[in-house]
């Protein structure tokens, strides 16, 4: 058989950002039964068995694919198929975003269709899926459920590459935490927490395991203004090596739940430990231009911390629009 691969995601930016593990999986899994697999191009592709395309992000932040395509079968799949935004809020639908078959989910992702696109030595994959937070603004729990809980171990995505992308969507809150970052540490290569840790559920003891891990870079979130996550960033500071704001960040969501006030108050706190806080908007469309133009100071490293104040930031800001 033909088969076709379409990473909507990246035709719709123009680049591969991040690759796709469902894409890698399906490779994996057809060409165990001698089907012949490639992308799939509108013009050169020629008629194939079967297409199938993959999207991960929302028609907010990505195109779905408009070409014609010459297939037998078209299947579509990915989160990015089943949300809608119902009253300015985004919506998903697990009716709509199946899981892949358990024969293609358990095949170890073919990482060679992306070895043209610049990303190599990289090994992609879950450890766990599922989160208990219930964030009103995120699709894990909609799709994986409230219980975290493991679904592979590190050799089944793992051969040896010098760098791990986790993409689980809380691991911190693994029973199995210890066996998992047990695996990590004891495999040398570099890990990229991909989706963050959650500083809930940090503790001097899940710091010390951390440590055993090599990592660069580590990031938080600190999404609800209403909770005071202060002492326990401050406890991660202190029991992280080597943390610095250059290698600890936390995401700090607005335009969701808070006002200018309380991201500026989260902001500082962050800023006083040490620890580089990166602004997400939710729904940038809908944000007021302050939440942007806060954004932009904070999101801008040199900037932010050669800038003692956003008053002082807004001041320069205003003087050059002059």
């Amino acid at each position: 058989m033909k088969i076709g691969l379409v990473d909507v995601d990246a035709e719709s930016r123009g680049r591969v950002t991040y690759p796709n593990l469902a894409l890698m999986k399906i490779s994996a899994f057809h060409k165990t039964k001698g089907d012949d697999v490639s992308w799939y191009h509108p013009l050169t592709s020629g008629h194939m068995d079967v297409v199938y395309l993959s999207k991960v992000f929302s028609e907010e932040y990505s195109r779905d694919y408009i070409w014609p395509i010459d297939a037998d079968e078209i299947i579509r799949g990915g989160s990015g198929y089943a949300i809608d935004v119902v009253d300015g809020i985004e919506v998903h639908d697990k009716a709509r975003d199946p899981d892949l078959a358990p024969e293609i989910e358990d095949m170890r992702p073919d990482y060679s269709i992306y070895e043209g696109f610049g990303i190599t030595d990289t090994a992609y994959g879950f450890l766990t899926k599922g989160c208990p937070r219930n964030c009103d603004f995120c699709h894990v729990c909609s799709m994986q459920g409230r219980k975290v809980r493991t679904v592979a171990r590190l050799g089944d995505f793992w051969t040896g590459q010098k760098y791990i992308s986790l993409m689980d969507p809380n691991l911190t809150c693994s029973s199995d935490w210890e066996m998992h970052i047990g695996d990590l540490a004891k495999s040398g290569a570099w890990v990229d927490f991909s989706q963050g840790l959650d500083i809930t559920a940090m503790s001097p003891a899940k710091c010390a395991d951390i440590n055993a891990v090599k990592w660069e870079r580590i990031h938080f979130a600190w999404d609800r203004p209403w909770e005071d996550h202060a002492e326990q960033f401050r406890m991660v500071m202190n029991h992280l090596k080597m943390a610095r704001h250059e290698r600890v960040s936390a995401y700090v969501l607005t335009n969701k739940h808070s006002t200018h006030e309380e991201d500026i108050r989260r902001i500082m706190t962050l800023r006083e430990l040490d620890i580089q806080p990166y602004v997400m908007i939710y729904r940038k469309d809908t944000a007021p231009s302050v939440t942007r133009r806060l954004q932009r100071w904070v999101n801008s490293p040199m900037i932010f911390w050669k800038t003692k104040s956003f008053d002082e930031y807004e001041d320069n800001y205003t003087r050059s629009r002059r």
